[in-house]
């Protein structure tokens, strides 16, 4: 964890009785732990000494003012809210909590990132409801129980960094939340989940194939690594300028052009593993040979400047 910081600005946000907070901390959204974790109705020490084991690289303790005066709190990144929310079982807790944290599951992440945002929420419990066109309520908590019996059938320390892997690829994937997701990709989104590598879970033995992929069909495909490879160079370029004025795009910034660099990578595996007999002298071969270069050598372009 790091060094005491001073929150540059401080939201209030009410939600369901409990007061909690968003604060600006190098531009980037936190929120103090212990008034949700005593909302939720946990004990906020047997959570501290999780938070602190497997959270540690989303925290920072930061001085808030509050109503008792200035107040030193533990605060985890907005951005990695969502997996520790999720990486509590329901079914483990006190029959008269369990709504109450399930309650914060649905609904705690995404009011407090309005609250950034816009400084306020139109609808608290409108994670509750599905959106016109997108996945039933039903069909999110399927998803959601995907991602906890996988995280959770892991070691305890490789749990918290499974759930991120699996939720960061879900929104990758489709470019948004998995609450927004439409109804035909439902199917799509529990294969995801369900077949995404995770550190620590045991893979049997299987059989590479190679060249499945015409020159042609690869050469496609290596364009769209390569984009959102130069994606992830421009977004690391962008982060300090964006930090420097305080954008509430500066946090979001960071993860594109950070948080996505194991999908990439991932990406990049399964490119050369079925591009290895590819010709690029084909006619229908590679016609961007640099991007085939930085695919093979696992590189960023030198300079978003030199597209």
């Amino acid at each position: 964890m790091k060094s005491i910081a001073t929150a540059v600005s401080t939201i209030n946000v009410p939600f369901h009785g409990a007061e909690l907070y968003v604060v600006n901390h190098n531009g980037e959204p936190y929120t103090p732990m212990k008034p949700i974790v005593e909302g939720m109705g946990l004990d906020w020490k047997s959570q501290h000494k999780k938070i602190s084991q497997r959270f540690s690289k989303g925290m920072v303790e930061i001085t808030i003012p509050s109503a008792g005066g200035v107040q030193a709190m533990i605060c985890m990144a907005l951005r990695k809210l969502a997996a520790w929310l999720n990486s509590i079982s329901p079914n483990k807790v006190r029959p008269e909590i369990r709504d109450k944290v399930i309650q914060y599951q649905e609904e705690c992440d995404d009011v407090l990132y309005e609250y950034w945002t816009k400084g306020h929420v139109v609808n608290p419990r409108k994670a509750k409801k599905a959106l016109p066109g997108k996945i039933t309520t039903e069909q999110q908590e399927a998803i959601k129980q995907l991602v906890m019996s996988r995280g959770q059938s892991l070691p305890k320390e490789k749990q918290a960094k499974a759930m991120i892997t699996m939720w960061s690829s879900l929104k990758s994937h489709f470019g948004c939340s998995y609450k927004e997701i439409s109804e035909e990709q439902f199917t799509e989104a529990l294969s995801l989940a369900a077949r995404v590598p995770l550190e620590g879970e045991f893979i049997g033995k299987q059989e590479k194939k190679t060249n499945e992929l015409s020159a042609k069909e690869a050469n496609s495909l290596v364009w769209l690594w390569d984009y959102a490879n130069r994606s992830q160079a421009l977004f690391r370029e962008l982060y300090p300028a964006l930090k420097q004025i305080q954008s509430n795009y500066s946090g979001r910034c960071y993860d594109y052009g950070h948080e996505f660099s194991y999908v990439i990578g991932m990406a990049r595996d399964v490119l050369i593993n079925h591009t290895r007999d590819v010709d690029i002298n084909e006619p229908d071969g590679p016609t961007n040979l640099s991007a085939w270069m930085r695919l093979k050598n696992k590189e960023l372009p030198p300079s978003v400047h030199n597209y």
